[in-house]
């Protein structure tokens, strides 16, 4: 019996691991322990562990900032063609351009 209630509270924990996002657990951790991605300066590699970022967006974030020069402020992402209010309200807390 205990056995059983042991596994169904581990269950209960890995379920719950894996429904919690990158942006919750970026929220919780708190502007000092998160640091943020620089959207001027990151590679592909950095760029695509954001979520809702994979290799294609990262090389349409790239291609932004060396055809318009490095972003001002971080509201500019949206205008690379795919990031919409939705997905920047995701990343805001997870990049700078500082």
């Amino acid at each position: 019996m205990r056995t059983r209630k042991t596994l169904l509270c581990l269950a209960a924990f890995l379920l719950l691991l894996a429904w919690t996002s990158p942006l919750a657990l970026a929220q919780a951790a708190g502007p000092e322990k998160t640091k943020a991605v620089n959207i001027n300066t990151a590679a592909a590699d950095e760029l695509v562990q954001l979520p809702k970022v994979g290799e294609k967006m990262a090389e349409r974030i790239i291609d932004y900032r060396q055809k318009n020069g490095p972003f001002k402020a971080v509201e500019d992402l949206k205008g690379v063609q795919g990031i919409g209010d939705k997905n920047f309200e995701q990343l805001r807390p997870l990049i700078t351009v500082k």
